[in-house]
């Protein structure tokens, strides 16, 4: 069975979970999720026409009151921009978002694509009976078997400040809040090891006080849910052991840890969906690929496109069930379904019996393009792609992400080829881009040397110096060891090289305000003030050149100019359009701003801050 397939499998698994089932059904790589059935999942894969034909009925089939469907609602409305984010468990962005379903209630939505080509989507149960929860638990990537990582997500109000996943060793793991534009909630993640198990979720407000807790539920790994029925094999540094689940199962295990599953029983053994047989079962995890081919099969190669072949260990049916067992080890960087591959099985004499053909698999729903190679830093990956500015002009920006957070991209002004620019810090690294002539770099203060990268088919390099954040200043040189540029200082803001999140606001002044991951800018004719989001009080301003501009909370319901000689000028007012609740407001007047006071007032007519 190919990857395709075997995504499939576990979505109508996942299906199949929705109503009740045997204890002993433990191969669920569904989300956990509480409410009833998700009725509106789809999983989007191309299939011969008998399979879809055979499936259809199983994935659209569902139950209400105990009725049978005879088809499936409309597909909810979505409300607000999506989330994009990086899902660790596939290394494949994933979208959530929210939506009112045909009848108008609001429901969670998420859309996940999984390594090998296939992808699904859907909605779960309908926010009833939430009105008094200030957030809750909407389901997370956690699988049987696990991968390395889990991204777990939900859906909260706005008095909440922070999400933390608590561990059951009492570890505390931050979280990320995000407010896509238009969107009634926010919608919450933590990214976290697979090997961490979680106690409960905690959601804060800003003064610290806990809103509300959640626990989620356990999911038992495989082997806690089946017998043994023979005796362990070791390959390249895995074990694998069937087990009777009750069917009989393989289990692949790494340091205590399962990684992989191939079930085996007699009537289905390496079958798929329409009843026919398939050459092999290949599964990936980490730097390991490995499963079960036909019988016969002594030699397995997987060659990367571009790239060298590699071959694995094989075992031929060590517990007489019809397979052979391989495994091999991959390079520590690089995905070989984004990059495609070929997977060849031979008999003993070299012949081959089989080829399996994986074209690239190219992560769909990404904002951000590559142009050009991913490069892996540590736990980041970094990429160039294009970006757009609060102007509408298009710039070179460089975007990074990293497992559990929302990819960011940094733009940035035309590099030469003997020049560089620094960028906004990665962790405690210190990062930027330089141009074809630059070979090396170093800091100025600590004397430290870092790496240069220079992506295939990226338009500039990247350069890398570790642990020298702050002010410090970089040396980039040439293939001579000769100085070329020098840049740095203190790193800029994020704020100054985001991208705008949603439309811009027009004041009516000639200023406009943007919305950017984490900032708000007020753009004026004498430049931009920046604001971060988390640094909002009561209002935020700039008045300069004859022009007011700024925002509020909600609560202020209108804002005046008021002078020294007793004048005011009263501020024209509007509502954000991203949903954060602020309210906006600009005026115009000729006074010099050091004779004026700001001053905001509620509904009433109450003064509520004055500046």
């Amino acid at each position: 069975m190919n990857d395709l397939e075997e995504r499939l499998r576990a979505a109508l698994d996942a299906r199949a979970q929705t109503y009740e089932t045997s204890p002993t059904a433990w191969l669920r790589v569904q989300e956990r999720r509480r409410g009833p059935l998700r009725r509106w999942e789809v999983v989007l894969v191309a299939l011969p026409v008998a399979l879809v034909a055979l499936l259809v009925p199983v994935l659209f089939g569902g139950f209400q009151g105990g009725q049978v469907m005879t088809g499936p609602p409309p597909k909810p409305t979505p409300v607000g921009q999506a989330l994009v984010i990086d899902n660790p468990a596939e290394n494949r962005p994933m979208r959530l978002w929210l939506a009112r379903d045909h009848e108008g209630a609001l429901v969670f939505c998420r859309a996940v694509q999984y390594a090998g080509g296939a992808s699904s989507d859907g909605c779960g149960s309908t926010f009833v009976n939430r009105e008094s929860e200030a957030a809750w638990l909407e389901g997370s990537t956690e699988s049987v078997p696990p991968r390395e990582k889990v991204l777990a997500y939900g859906a909260a109000r706005a008095n909440v400040a922070k999400v933390t996943a608590v561990t059951k060793d009492g570890k505390r793991l931050d979280g990320a809040l995000y407010r896509p534009s238009g969107a009634p909630l926010q919608i919450w993640t933590v990214a976290y090891p697979s090997t961490e198990r979680i106690g409960r979720y905690e959601f804060a407000a800003a003064d610290g006080a806990v809103l509300a807790r959640e626990e989620p539920r356990a999911m038992l790994p495989a082997s806690d849910q089946g017998e043994p029925a023979g005796p362990a094999v070791e390959m390249k540094g895995m074990s694998v052991r069937p087990y009777l689940t009750p069917d009989r199962t393989l289990i692949w295990t790494r340091g205590g840890r399962e990684v992989g599953l191939n079930f085996v029983r007699a009537k289905d053994l390496m079958t798929d969906m329409g009843g026919r047989r398939y050459p092999v079962e290949l599964r990936v995890n980490g730097d390991r690929w490995f499963g079960i081919a036909r019988e016969g099969t002594a030699k397995v190669t997987l060659t990367r496109k571009g790239g060298a072949s590699l071959e694995a260990t094989v075992r031929t049916d060590p517990w007489k069930v019809g397979v052979s067992l391989f495994a091999g080890e991959l390079p520590s960087s690089g995905d070989p379904y984004l990059e495609g591959f070929e997977l060849v099985g031979h008999d003993a004499s070299g012949k081959v019996l089989w080829r399996e053909d994986h074209p690239a698999d190219r992560p769909k729903w990404d904002p951000n393009p590559p142009i050009g190679e991913v490069v892996t830093l540590g736990e980041a990956k970094v990429w160039f792609s294009k970006v757009t500015l609060a102007d509408g002009r298009t710039w070179d920006g460089l975007c990074r992400s990293v497992a559990g957070t929302k990819t960011s991209c940094e733009a940035f002004q035309p590099v030469a080829a003997g020049d560089g620019r620094r960028l906004p810090d990665l962790g405690n690294s210190a990062i930027g881009v330089a141009g074809s002539a630059v070979t090396q770099v170093e800091a100025v203060k600590s004397g430290t040397r870092g790496s240069v990268y220079a992506p295939v088919g990226a338009p500039l390099k990247i350069w890398v110096v570790p642990n020298s954040g702050g002010s410090e200043r970089f040396v980039l040189q040439d293939a001579e060891q000769d100085t070329v540029a020098t840049v740095g200082g203190s790193a800029p803001d994020t704020c100054s090289v985001s991208p705008p999140v949603g439309p811009a606001a027009a004041l009516g002044t000639g200023a406009t305000l943007t919305h950017q991951d984490g900032c708000l800018i007020i753009w004026t004719d004498d430049g931009r003030f920046i604001t971060k989001k988390h640094e909002i009080d009561d209002a935020t301003y700039t008045f300069g050149s004859g022009v007011l501009a700024g925002y509020a909370v909600t609560k202020t319901a209108k804002v005046e100019l008021v002078f020294d000689d007793g004048s005011r000028v009263a501020a024209t007012m509007s509502a954000d359009p991203w949903g954060l609740g602020l309210t906006l407001f600009s005026a115009r007047s000729t006074k010099p701003s050091v004779d004026a006071s700001v001053v905001g007032y509620d509904a009433a007519g109450k003064e509520i801050w004055r500046r």
